[in-house]
C-alpha cells in the first residue's frame, strides 16, 4: 500500500532580517523581504554556528515555496526544532505561535497556503538575554537547562558572558505535508509484560489532526517484523530481518471530535530489550497502514524498568549496577549529525558505561534512536538547571513542556528515568512536585525522579575535601554526579586559546571556557609544574586519580551502599576546560582511561595497604573481584606481574553472578623478589578464567627501597 501523504522539506536556504531589540513588526519586515536583497542562512542551523556570533535577541527568516495539493484536503507546516519562540505568517496571514526548543509542532495551514502558486512563509524566532541579577540566573524564564545557564557552557557563570553563544534558531527540519484527511502527529506504544514474562500486551496511541466532517471507520494492516539486534552491524540476524512474523488488521474509529484513537495486540514468548553488558537489546519494528491516516514506521523495545525502596535498579526484574557517566553532546544541537553520534555512544560502550544521565536537556531523537539499537540506558533528564521563576505561570508552562518531552520520546526503551530538575535547591518543594505529577499523568511504566540535587553531588576533592573521602561511600545510594576537570591536551588548547595565554595564561580568558582556578589550585591542590605540557599532565592524573579512587570504593560497596553511579562528565560540549574525559575534538584524557578500566563489568579493585617496600617482602593487598554480568565464572586465576614476570598467583573456584567477592590482605601470598633494584614499578594484575584467557585487567605502581640492615 502506498503511503497517503505526500511530504516537502523547506531545509534549505532562507533569507533574514536581525531584530535584537525586537522592535520591528510583520509590515515592516514583509517589506523588507519583498523590496531589498538580504542574506541568507542555511536551514536548519542554531544561528551561532551560520555567522551571528553571540547574538541576543529575534531573527525573522523568510522562504517562498511553491505547492502541489496532491487533491489532499489537509496541509501542515511541520517543525522539529525551533529555539525559543517561534511565530509564523503564510502570505500575510498569521499562523500560530510556539514556545520551546525541543519540541516537534505542527500548524495546519490548510485554509492558507495557496497551490500552484508562489507562498511566502515568514518565522520569527526569539532567543532572548535574560536581565542579569534580576532575572539570570536565579529566576530564568527560558526552558532551556544547559543551553542558557550552566558552567560548561561559554561564559559560565559570568554574569554578563554566560549567555554568549545564543543557541536560538530554526535548528531541525522544516516540512510541508499534504495528507488525505487525518495526520498522525505523534503516538506512544506501550507495552505491558506477563508474570513469566511468556506475553507483551503493545497498546499503541496516537494523536491526529484531521480535516473529517463526519465520523469514518478505518482499516489498519499492523506489520511486525522480528526483534533484532540492531548493534550486530552484520550479523545474520540482520539480514534476515524482513520477514514478517505478524499481520494483525484492525479497525479503528476516527471523529472530529476526537483526536486519539488506540488499539492494542499481543506478542507471545517477546524477546526483550537489555543494555549492552547483560544480554541484547533486541528492537522489534512495526509497520502500520491504512487507508486515510499516514504511514507509520518505529521500532519497539519490550523492557521492564523499577527501582525499588532501597534505590536499587531492575531491568527485567534483574538487578543491575548502573555504570554512568554525565552527557552534553553538544551546545548545538544542528551540529550534531548521526556520524557523530555513532562515534560518541561508540565511546561510551568502550568506556564500559552502560547508563547515560542526559544531563539537564532534551536532545534530539537521533540521540536515543541510537542509544536504544545499542543497548545503552538513559537516565533522561528536563532542561531545568537550578533555579527559576516562581510565578504560577512559569510552573504551568513548565508542566506543559516536561509533558511534551515524555510524549516526543516515549517510545525509546532505552529511557529508564524521567527526571524533572538538576539541583532545584528550594525548588525541589516547590516547582518540581508539580512536574512530577504532570510526567507520571502521562508515563507509570517509568522511573520518576523529583530531581537530581545537592545530596547526590560528592564533588570530594574538587569542590571540598580530597579523593580519600570516598572511602565513606558519600551521597549514596544513588550517586548522579561527582568528578574533577583535567585540563585537555596542548595540541587542543591550541585551537581555542592563542599560544601566549596558553604559555601565561590568562586566568580570567581561561575561566570563559570554564576553568575553575580556586578549585584546580587550592583545593585540589595540582602543580603547574615546569611547563604548560607538564601542568596538563599534572591536570589529567589528578582527574584520573580521583575517577578511578571514586569508582574504586563505591563499586566495591555495590548494592550496599552504591547502586547507580554517574561520573561527571562525558565530553565537551563546545572548545572548553571542564570535567570530561574527552575533549570537544574527540581526543581522549587519561581520566577516559581511567574510567574504562575502573568500569569493566567484571573488575579487579586492589586496594595498596602500602606502597613502598624492600625486595622479598610480601604486598599487602586488599582484593575485590567485582562482576557486574549476569553469569558466574568457574576456576580462575588471579595473577600479578611485575615487569612481565609472574610474582604470584592466587586460584579462585567461583565468582558468583552479579557479586562482589573480598579477599583480604592477611589471606594474599604476593611476595616481591628478593633480587629487585630500588625504582618505580608498574604492577600488572591479570584475572584469567578456566581456559587461561583474560577476562579482566588492572594496575597499579609501587616504590622499592634499598633495604638497610640495623
Amino acid at each position: 500500500m502506498k503511503d497517503n501523504i505526500k511530504k516537502i522539506s523547506l531545509n534549505g536556504m532562507w533569507n533574514f532580517i536581525t531584530d535584537p531589540e525586537d522592535k520591528l513588526d510583520f509590515e515592516s519586515v514583509i517589506k523588507k523581504f519583498s523590496t531589498e536583497k538580504l542574506p541568507i542562512m542555511r536551514i536548519p542551523s542554531n544561528w551561532q554556528l551560520s555567522g551571528l556570533d553571540n547574538y541576543n535577541g529575534s531573527v525573522w527568516f523568510y522562504k517562498s515555496f511553491i505547492f502541489d495539493k496532491h487533491n489532499h484536503d489537509l496541509q501542515l507546516l511541520e517543525f522539529n526544532g525551533v529555539d525559543y519562540f517561534c511565530d509564523v505568517w503564510l502570505n500575510e496571514k498569521y499562523i500560530g505561535h510556539h514556545e520551546g526548543y525541543f519540541q516537534r509542532f505542527y500548524f495546519d495551514i490548510s485554509d492558507f497556503v495557496s497551490e500552484k502558486r508562489e507562498n511566502d512563509l515568514v518565522v520569527k524566532v526569539n532567543s532572548p538575554f535574560e536581565k542579569p541579577k534580576t532575572v539570570w540566573p536565579n529566576r530564568k524564564k527560558l526552558i532551556k537547562g544547559i543551553f542558557n545557564h550552566h558552567d560548561c557552557r561559554p561564559g559560565g557563570w559570568d554574569l554578563q558572558r554566560g549567555q554568549d553563544k545564543n543557541t536560538g534558531g530554526i535548528w531541525n527540519d522544516v516540512n510541508l505535508i499534504s495528507a488525505q484527511n487525518v495526520f498522525v502527529t505523534n503516538f506512544r506504544i506501550n507495552t505491558k509484560l506477563n508474570r513469566n514474562y511468556s506475553k507483551a500486551i503493545v497498546t499503541f496511541t496516537a494523536e491526529y489532526i484531521s480535516k473529517l466532517t463526519a465520523p469514518l471507520k478505518d482499516k489498519l494492516t499492523i506489520y511486525l517484523k522480528d526483534a533484532v539486534d540492531f548493534s550486530k552491524k552484520n550479523s545474520v540476524e540482520r539480514k534476515e530481518h524482513n520477514n514478517y512474523v505478524k499481520k494483525i488488521d484492525k479497525v479503528i474509529e476516527l471523529s472530529k471530535k476526537s483526536s486519539s484513537f488506540s488499539f492494542s495486540f499481543e506478542i507471545n514468548n517477546p524477546k526483550l530489550w537489555w543494555s549492552w553488558d547483560i544480554g541484547s537489546p533486541y528492537l522489534y519494528e512495526i509497520n502500520i497502514e491504512g487507508e486515510k491516516i499516514n504511514k507509520i514506521s518505529t521500532l519497539l523495545g519490550i523492557r521492564e524498568v523499577k527501582l525499588d525502596e532501597n534505590k536499587i535498579f531492575y531491568l527485567n526484574r534483574k538487578k543491575l549496577f548502573l555504570r554512568g557517566t554525565n552527557i552534553i553532546p553538544t551546545q548545538f544541537l544542528s551540529e550534531l549529525n548521526p556520524k557523530k553520534i555513532s562515534r560518541q555512544i561508540k565511546f561510551v560502550k568502550e568506556a564500559n558505561i552502560n547508563t547515560l544521565r542526559v544531563h539537564a536537556h532534551v536532545n534530539r531523537k537521533e540521540f536515543y534512536d541510537e542509544c536504544d539499537k545499542e543497548g545503552i540506558l538513559v537516565w533522561q533528564d528536563f532542561a531545568l538547571q537550578w533555579t527559576y521563576d516562581e510565578s504560577q505561570n512559569f510552573a504551568d508552562n513548565a508542566a506543559c513542556q516536561i509533558k511534551d518531552m515524555v510524549k516526543l520520546h516515549y517510545n525509546h526503551p532505552s529511557i529508564a528515568f524521567w527526571c524533572c530538575h538538576n539541583e532545584p535547591g528550594e525548588q525541589i518543594k516547590s516547582l518540581d512536585p508539580i512536574l512530577y505529577n504532570a510526567v507520571l499523568r502521562i508515563d507509570k511504566s517509568r522511573i520518576v525522579r523529583l530531581a537530581s540535587n545537592y545530596e547526590e553531588h560528592p564533588y570530594d576533592g574538587w569542590y571540598w575535601g580530597n579523593k580519600e573521602h570516598f572511602a565513606a561511600c558519600p551521597m549514596g545510594p544513588l550517586v548522579t554526579e561527582f568528578g574533577a576537570q583535567a585540563i585537555p591536551d596542548f595540541s587542543t588548547l591550541r585551537r581555542f586559546l592563542p599560544e601566549e595565554e596558553i604559555e601565561k595564561p590568562d586566568w580570567q580568558k581561561w575561566k570563559y571556557h570554564n576553568f575553575q582556578y580556586e578549585q584546580t589550585f587550592h583545593i585540589a591542590k595540582i602543580e603547574r609544574g615546569n611547563s604548560i605540557k607538564e601542568f596538563i599532565s599534572n591536570s589529567q592524573t589528578y582527574q584520573a586519580n580521583l575517577i578511578k579512587t571514586a569508582i574504586d570504593f563505591y563499586r566495591r560497596e555495590k548494592f550496599q551502599k552504591v547502586n547507580v553511579l554517574f561520573q561527571f562528565m562525558f565530553i565537551d560540549c563546545w572548545p572548553s576546560i571542564t570535567w570530561s574525559v574527552i575533549d570537544y575534538y574527540e581526543k581522549k584524557k587519561k581520566g577516559y582511561f581511567a574510567l574504562q578500566q575502573a568500569f569493566q563489568p567484571l573488575y579487579v579493585s586492589v586496594k595498596v595497604m602500602r606502597d613502598t617496600y624492600f625486595p622479598g617482602q610480601k604486598l599487602l593487598l586488599d582484593i575485590w573481584i567485582i562482576n557486574d554480568f549476569h553469569q558466574s565464572f568457574f576456576n580462575c586465576k588471579l595473577r600479578l606481574l611485575l615487569n612481565g614476570k609472574m610474582i604470584g598467583e592466587m586460584e579462585i573456584d567461583k565468582i558468583d553472578e552479579n557479586s562482589v567477592k573480598h579477599f583480604s590482605w592477611e589471606k594474599n601470598e604476593f611476595t616481591l623478589p628478593k633480587k629487585i633494584k630500588k625504582g618505580v614499578y608498574k604492577i600488572d594484575v591479570l584475572l584469567l578464567n578456566s581456559s587461561k584467557k583474560l577476562i579482566s585487567k588492572n594496575d597499579f605502581s609501587i616504590s622499592i627501597e634499598e633495604k638497610i640492615d640495623n
